[in-house]
């Protein structure tokens, strides 16, 4: 009986040391499982701000094309207006450098639209053309009226020739 109890007992120790090497086993797998979703949690949020990250950059991405796409349009504008302004003669022809001090400059503009036929018919295309859009002379004297006077002295009415404008030159 007592090699019973011996027995007993040593198998009770063996089911003792069975048991809490069991227990130790089990947390230490509860501790890895923890660690294991613990990871995964940690995975999931750097993946969530991955995405928003992503999703962030696609929206800057697409509102960066429509502003390169209106900058492109604005560009394409300005250069339109570049070339028509660079085709706009902006030459200045001086009437006369005869002065006196208190004679003022005087930007005027003179048209003439049937310059061929009135004045000149085997002038070049471009001059006429510049002609018809009207060329700038300036012009000294001392005012307005005057100015127009010796205008119309080179430039008569009667030859098609018409002034067009009128201003002082900010010389």
């Amino acid at each position: 009986m007592i090699a019973m109890l011996f027995a007993g007992l040593i198998g009770l120790t063996a089911l003792a040391f069975g048991l809490l090497q069991a227990i130790r086993r089990l947390r230490e797998t509860e501790r890895m499982v923890a660690k294991a979703e613990a990871r995964k949690a940690a995975q999931s949020e750097r993946i969530r701000h991955a995405a928003r990250v992503s999703l962030g950059l696609s929206r800057d991405l697409r509102e960066a094309r429509r502003r390169k796409t209106a900058l492109e349009f604005a560009c394409e504008d300005a250069e339109a207006r570049l070339r028509a302004a660079a085709a706009i003669d902006r030459r200045v022809f001086v009437l006369d450098d005869r002065r006196t001090q208190h004679d003022l400059g005087w930007l005027v503009k003179v048209a003439n639209a049937d310059y061929a036929a009135r004045v000149n018919p085997a002038l070049e295309a471009a001059a006429l053309d510049t002609w018809k859009r009207g060329r700038r002379f300036l012009v000294w004297a001392l005012d307005e009226r005057k100015a127009r006077e010796k205008v119309q002295a080179r430039y008569p009415d009667h030859k098609g020739f018409a002034i067009e404008a009128v201003e002082p030159h900010a010389a």
